[in-house]
């Protein structure tokens, strides 16, 4: 367990994620929509991963017991986390959308200390308490109600907090990142070719800076921080990945004031501070902890 590489994948992986509901918003201008988008995003990762792992002579092959638990795995992170989040910015800003969906770190927290029996210091807690200050902050002029929307948001979080919670529990977090991206890939492009084909959703003409923006967030999201995050997992747990990840509303609140005009408050400010406080508070506990192993 490398405590550094596993932030540094958290934080890394939060960034990255923080770029998607900008290219999302943009690329529904274009003619795009949630399902295409979530859709292409997968399927144009597919072949991507695929020959990433021949090239690191990667086994695909997996046992019965991996591959079912991978099936799980991808069915909550890739398909059904990625539809209802992107759904949501259909109905509800973004700032409402991430306030909901980062329930997901909370319910982490409950999930293992009620379930699994884990322990949670008091930085810890702190650190969470400070983030969802933190969020709740960029809620100012930000509180119109859609139901669906609300719905959308909370379901992505609950849904991607057993993502994390299935990929730290089962023997899948002990396979290479990049064979848990391309199975959550595949199974995410099989499942919502058939949906988008049922619900008559996957829509083709598509501006050609749409295309480019799905292309980025699949090399961007599906390759990249979707590879890390297992490793962030793999070494700081669940818990801390998932407070972690809170870094992700900072980058998109400075990327919507800089290309979506978004309104930068003092409450905006006040949030941003906080949410970057409970990272420093975790990362100077993780040096403690290396003082008193040495």
């Amino acid at each position: 367990m490398n405590k550094t590489v596993g932030i540094s994948c958290a934080v890394g992986a939060a960034f990255i994620y923080g770029f998607a509901p900008l290219l999302a918003k943009i690329a529904y201008m274009d003619g795009c929509n949630t399902i295409t988008l979530t859709f292409f995003r997968s399927l144009i990762s597919f072949p991507v991963m695929f020959a990433i792992l021949k090239t690191k002579k990667i086994p695909i092959k997996v046992s019965r017991k991996d591959f079912f638990t991978l099936i799980i795995l991808s069915f909550l992170g890739a398909f059904a986390t990625g539809l209802m989040l992107y759904g949501a910015y259909n109905y509800i800003s973004v700032g409402l959308t991430t306030c909901i969906h980062y329930v997901y770190p909370v319910l982490v927290a409950l999930v293992c200390v009620l379930f699994f029996k884990e322990k949670i210091s008091m930085t810890k807690l702190a650190a969470m308490g400070l983030s969802i200050i933190g969020l709740l902050s960029f809620l100012e002029g930000d509180l119109q109600v859609n139901f669906i929307g609300i719905a959308l948001a909370l379901g992505s979080g609950i849904a991607y907090a057993a993502f994390l919670v299935v990929m730290d529990k089962t023997e899948i977090k002990h396979l290479h990142p990049f064979l848990i991206s391309f199975y959550c890939a595949s199974v995410a492009s099989v499942c919502l070719f058939i949906f988008g084909t049922a619900t008559n959703q996957i829509v083709y003409h598509i501006a050609p800076r749409g295309w480019v923006l799905m292309f980025v967030m699949a090399m961007g999201v599906s390759v990249i921080a979707n590879s890390i995050t297992p490793i962030a997992v793999k070494n700081v747990g669940p818990t801390v990945t998932a407070i972690l990840g809170m870094f992700e509303p900072i980058i998109s609140v400075i990327l919507g004031i800089l290309f979506l005009k978004e309104a930068f408050t003092f409450r905006s400010v006040v949030g941003c501070i906080l949410v970057i406080l409970s990272v420093v508070m975790l990362t100077l506990e993780r040096d403690k902890t290396n003082e008193k192993l040495e």
